[in-house]
Order: structure tokens, then C-alpha cells, then sequence
């Protein structure tokens, strides 16, 4: 056998390894080695695998909420019901050993009935937050929760479900300053469905044009993207889209403001909240028109400019007729041989060019829309209307 070199020594006999039982024990020493360290990695990785005990197999960040377990909400109803004095409890423990296994929106409204079912106050409650609302339904409604939460006789952990019952109500009949308001200090650990909870605050948010708290919602919300119901992840990544691109100032959000006038007169509401706001518009179109004039200012210096520089080489042609002959002797496009002189026209030295009349201040304002979807003109222009026949409480 050839000599070798290994581990830095001269060989000419096979090495110790060379033997074939030795190689047979390395090879599968190393293979022992290789399935220890994947065992090692994947046990490492194994929590952001299954994020809060969830099925899930895909490497995904971990959620920061869950839900509680519904065998906690189905003991806490029993004995709800054993410590109170209905007559007929068998009816009651029957409504609640329906919410057995469920989870998310049907665990809350689940909820609801089987409480419906022990106190005829919350059901009284909740079949007004579930008929169409009148002008008096949200006065009513609202007394009858207060009463509900200061009732020692119900316990405090189905408070937060009958608050979030009202919220969703209140969204769906556009009063959403008062479901911002009243979702805003619920625990989400307190609920029995978190990911209605976040839904619903982040359409508050949406409508009010809270844009980075918007944002949060729905990303919270979306942590759980495959376990929500499908319109919730729907509903919530349209959101997203159309409030990121969202930049203040803008049109987009002028426009969305006049929509929430819009809406909160059609509440009846013209109070000095609806004021400001509107008084916030007109300012916000007010900067845009001063920010147009300026344009239009800077557009005029800059044609002043170059008429000033026009006038210039025009005296220095007549200050120097050969330097004027010499380039009417350079070759030109399409064989123009002409002295190159012009008229010259009076601009006028008055100040205050850049200023705007009224009636041109009127049409400027219009011209700032006339690039806005057809639905957002229509937006404006009704909000206009709207304000010259509201009066002021």
C-alpha cells in the first residue's frame, strides 16, 4: 500500500479506521449524531410550532391572546345557577350544557341565552339590543346595562359579555362613539370571545380615523388568522388596506371626515364635538388652498424669472451687435436666419398678485376635488347641504 499521510504521520499501513467493522461503527455513530442534533433543534423549535397549544404545524410567531377554555365558562354557569332561586333550574342547566364545546362568537352568544335563562333582565336586555332601534332605543338600552352591571345578584364575569353584546348593537346602529368608549376598557382575558372583542374595536377605530390604533387591532386580531371566523380575517385585512395607505391632510381624509358629520347628523348630533370637527375640515381645506396658492406663486416668480432673463439677453444683444451677428450666423434648426428678437411685454409691477380673489378661491377649492372619485364628490358636496340646514344646539 501507497504511503499516506494522516493526522500529520507518515502511513503505509491501513489506519485503524481503514478496517471495515470501524468504518461500519463511524458511519453509524454519525448518522446517531446527526438524528440527536435534529431531535435537539426541533425540540427547540417545538413552541413556535404549536403557538399556545394550538394544532397549527406551521413555524408561526406566537399569539399574545387566546381563548379561555370552555369548560371554564360552563362550570362557572352552573353554579351560577345552583346558588340562584329559580324554580325550575333543570330548564336553566339544560340552556347551559349547550355552550359545552363551543368556542369564540358561538360561546358568546351561547352565553348570553343560558344568562337570558337564569335573570329575565338580561333577556329583557338583549331581545332590545337585538329589535330595530328607535329614536329612545340607546337612552333605554343604555339605563337597562347600568342596572345590569349594578345588580350584585349577577356575577361580574358575565358583565363584560353583556357590555360586548351592547357594543356590537351600537356599531351596527352607527353610534360608534359610544362602543369605542365602552369597548375600550374591557380586559380581553375577561371575554369569552377576545377575537369579537378585537373586531369590534378595531371598526371603531376604523370609522374614527384612529389609524395606528386601528392598525394594532387587526393585527392582534390576525394572530389568530386561521382560527377566526372567515369574514372576521375578511373584514380585517380590507380594514388594513384601506386605512395604512391613509396619510393626514389628504383628500381621502377630508372626505372621510365630512363622512363622519355626515353621520353624526344623521344622529341628530350638532354639538360642539360635530363643531370642531367641522371647523377642523375647513382649516384642512384651507391649508390645501393656501398650499395651492403657493404653487400658483412659485409657478409666476418662475415665469417672471425667465422673462427677466429674456430681457437680459436682449439688452446684451443690443449692447453687442457682433456677438448678436455672430449668432445669427450659427446654423439653425429648420434654416431660420432671423435676429431671434421678440416684443417685449409688460408685466406689470403691482403687489399682491398671489393672492386669490373669492371667486377664485371658490374655484380653486373645486378644482382640489375634481380628481376625487365620483362617491367622495358626492360625499362633499352632500355634507355642504347638510350643514346649511342643521342648526347649531
Amino acid at each position: 500500500m501507497g504511503t499516506r499521510t494522516c493526522g500529520g504521520f507518515n502511513q503505509t499501513t491501513p489506519t485503524l479506521l481503514e478496517t471495515e467493522p470501524v468504518l461500519k461503527i463511524y458511519r453509524e455513530a454519525r448518522m446517531l449524531k446527526t438524528l440527536l442534533l435534529g431531535w435537539i433543534v426541533l425540540t427547540a423549535l417545538a413552541p413556535l410550532c404549536l403557538a399556545d397549544g394550538s394544532d397549527s404545524k406551521e413555524l408561526t410567531k406566537a399569539a399574545t391572546w387566546r381563548w379561555s377554555p370552555g369548560p371554564l365558562w360552563l362550570e362557572r354557569m352552573l353554579a351560577w345557577i345552583e346558588s340562584s332561586a329559580l324554580k325550575n333550574k333543570d330548564s336553566a342547566r339544560e340552556s347551559a350544557n349547550r355552550i359545552a364545546g363551543l368556542e369564540g362568537i358561538e360561546l358568546h352568544e351561547g352565553l348570553l341565552q343560558a344568562a337570558a335563562a337564569i335573570d329575565p333582565t338580561i333577556g329583557e336586555f338583549l331581545s332590545g339590543v337585538d329589535q330595530p332601534w328607535s329614536a329612545t332605543s340607546y337612552q333605554t338600552l343604555d339605563a337597562q346595562l347600568s342596572s345590569l352591571i349594578a345588580n350584585g345578584a349577577i356575577p361580574g364575569w358575565i358583565k363584560p359579555d353583556l357590555q360586548l353584546a351592547f357594543c356590537r348593537a351600537l356599531i351596527q346602529n352607527q353610534w360608534i362613539d359610544e362602543a369605542s368608549t365602552r369597548l375600550g376598557p374591557l380586559e380581553i382575558d375577561s371575554l369569552s370571545d377576545p377575537a369579537t372583542w378585537l373586531f369590534s374595536l378595531g371598526i371603531c377605530q376604523h370609522f374614527l380615523l384612529q389609524k395606528q390604533p386601528c392598525v394594532d387591532s387587526l393585527n392582534k386580531l390576525l394572530e389568530r388568522e386561521s382560527q377566526i371566523p372567515t369574514r372576521y380575517a375578511i373584514t380585517a385585512r380590507l380594514m388594513l388596506s384601506d386605512i395604512e395607505p391613509l396619510k393626514e391632510d389628504s383628500l381621502d381624509e377630508v372626505a372621510r371626515l365630512m363622512s363622519d358629520v355626515e353621520r353624526r347628523l344623521g344622529l341628530g348630533r350638532t354639538g360642539k364635538q360635530v363643531r370642531d370637527q367641522e371647523q377642523a375640515i375647513i382649516d384642512k381645506l384651507d391649508k390645501m388652498i393656501e398650499k395651492m396658492e403657493e404653487q400658483q406663486q412659485q409657478q409666476q416668480q418662475q415665469q417672471q424669472q425667465q422673462q427677466q432673463q429674456q430681457k437680459q439677453q436682449q439688452r446684451q444683444k443690443q449692447n453687442n451687435p457682433q456677438q448678436g451677428r455672430q449668432a445669427t450666423d450659427d446654423p439653425m434648426p429648420g434654416g431660420g436666419d432671423g435676429q431671434g428678437d421678440v416684443d417685449n411685454k409688460d408685466i406689470g409691477d403691482k403687489s399682491g398678485w398671489g393672492n386669490l380673489p373669492p371667486a377664485a378661491r371658490q374655484e380653486a377649492l373645486q378644482s382640489i376635488t375634481k380628481d376625487l372619485p365620483s362617491h367622495y364628490r358626492e360625499v362633499i358636496e352632500a355634507y355642504f347641504k347638510r350643514l346649511s340646514k342643521t342648526p347649531e344646539k
